[in-house]
């Protein structure tokens, strides 16, 4: 790498972990999904206890615990306090960046590989997507290792089909939402299997296949088979399901919609990005230009026909995984489930190599002026950003029912419009002071250092974005961004959770 260049990549990295450090606390996302895996980890190094099964997936059946045991172990230096996983997420960027060159450069050339990484490391949607620590934050960086391993497959040297093999069973253990990735590598190895060892191959994926399947299998063979059970759940589930016209729709949109997004993101309010919520998450996808939707839809069209007359392989695999992606969202949505854009995140850096490929093919002022809008568009709606629901408003909150409740049992409600499993059980978890009875604990019971109580104390630590009606005494109150906390008086026992 030219000494030019290599500044030039460095000061990219540098200004990329800048916008996802700026305002961390402020701006960090923590609620159910993420509360969950921060309980394992406090279980785990606090309470001693290990774990063989990771998370639900929409599958019905639970993954490999190796990627909440990477997050555990990620968050031990910071005493369990979850904004440290924001740190790590931002540095796990870095390396996402780098890959993104590294593959840019052996595709292309260097000067596409620099765009590449500029455009990834300012764009709005992949900064916040990256400041938030869940098991799809690695997506991104997982979809450029698993291509860069491919490039290293060898007839004579093992060691890159392992390591292909071990990363293919830590991608599945994240979400499934990787299995496009899995199908693309597997039509690597079948189209290019004249020039790949036969036998590595077979080890790849012998490899994979364990790593994937022993973890769960043990957890099965100790808890009568409780895990995979829960296929036939999913097929019960999928039975009572009934096509939707609108949802395949959506589904068919979804990945020139996400990749209008990586250009502009209209939503600056970060519980309307991160939100399962339905109108929120409709919201995402319906209110974008239709021009930028459009314009999308014809680079995804013309990068398919560049790369089906290309020569080189790996570039047909990107285009693999791209079909494969749309075609397992048209299988959601005909099923009619429910769509979320999060499901693409492995194709994040592929959007900046799309951007740049596009970039690249326009007139040199033009290019130029259209980078500059873009790069100082998103700049500054990443400079809008907020969050509501943040987690600096989580901690105060935190910090003043403590003081409020000092020495008092006390219990721990939430009524909210689409926030109800805030995270705020694990804060106070954290604090040795937390309620004896919560709204969260149908849900984390068996995460508590203590069972919860059978009864509502005398105190209700009550946290609400609605206009409150309740019939027991306020004793005190205090707002936190958009959450409201009220400490009621249930010394008549009236109270019951909603």
């Amino acid at each position: 790498m030219k000494k030019k260049a290599l500044l030039i990549l460095i000061a990219i990295l540098v200004f990329g972990l800048f916008l996802r450090l700026f305002k961390l606390n402020q701006l960090f996302h923590f609620t159910m999904d993420e509360a969950l895996i921060a309980f394992r980890a406090l279980g785990l190094f606090r309470y001693n206890r290990p774990f063989l099964i990771g998370g639900i997936s929409p599958l019905q059946v639970h993954l490999p615990p190796y990627f909440y045991y990477l997050a555990a172990i990620l968050l031990t230096p910071f005493k369990f306090n979850p904004a440290g996983w924001g740190i790590w997420a931002a540095v796990f960027s870095l390396f996402t960046i780098t890959a993104l060159y590294l593959l840019t450069k052996k595709l292309f050339n260097q000067k596409i590989a620099l765009l590449t990484s500029l455009l990834y490391a300012t764009s709005f949607t992949p900064v916040f997507f990256d400041r938030h620590f869940w098991p799809l934050n690695l997506n991104p960086l997982l979809t450029l290792l698993a291509l860069l391993l491919l490039t290293k497959l060898k007839q004579k040297s093992p060691w890159p089909y392992l390591a292909l093999g071990i990363l293919m069973a830590f991608i599945l253990t994240t979400d499934p939402s990787n299995i496009p990735l899995i199908l693309a590598v597997v039509v690597y190895s079948i189209i290019n299997l004249r020039k790949l060892s036969q036998k590595f191959l077979i080890r790849q994926y012998l490899a994979a296949a364990a790593v994937f399947f022993v973890p769960l299998l043990a957890f099965d063979l100790r808890h009568n088979w409780q895990n995979f059970s829960g296929i036939t759940k999913l097929f019960q589930t999928a039975s009572q399901l009934q096509f939707s016209w609108p949802k395949l729709l959506d589904a068919l949109l979804l990945l020139p919609r996400s990749l209008a997004r990586f250009w502009y993101s209209p939503q600056t309010d970060l519980v309307k990005l991160y939100s399962y919520c339905i109108p929120y998450a409709d919201s995402r996808q319906h209110h974008l230009p239709l021009a930028l939707v459009i314009l999308a839809v014809v680079i995804l069209l013309w990068f398919l026909k560049q790369t089906y007359q290309s020569q080189k392989p790996l570039l047909k695999t990107i285009a693999f995984l791209i079909v494969f992606y749309l075609l397992g969202i048209l299988l959601f949505g005909a099923l009619g489930y429910s769509i979320f854009d999060h499901y693409l995140a492995g194709l994040l850096p592929i959007f900046a190599l799309l951007t740049a490929l596009f970039l690249t093919q326009l007139p040199k002022l033009a290019k130029l002026l259209l980078l500059s809008v873009l790069v100082i568009t998103n700049l500054y709606q990443i400079s809008q950003a907020r969050h509501p629901y943040g987690f600096t408003y989580k901690q105060q909150l935190v910090s003043w029912a403590n003081q409020e409740l000092q020495g008092q049992d006390y219990a721990l409600d939430s009524i909210s419009k689409c926030h109800r499993e805030n995270g705020l059980r694990y804060l106070f978890e954290l604090t040795d002071n937390p309620p004896k009875i919560s709204f969260m604990d149908p849900n984390f019971f068996w995460l508590y250092q203590q069972p919860p109580a059978q009864t509502i104390p005398d105190k209700v630590l009550l946290v609400t974005d609605k206009p409150l009606t309740t019939n027991l005494p306020i004793l005190t109150r205090q707002q936190f961004g958009h959450m409201a906390a009220y400490i009621l008086d249930n010394s008549n026992h009236l109270y019951q959770f909603n």
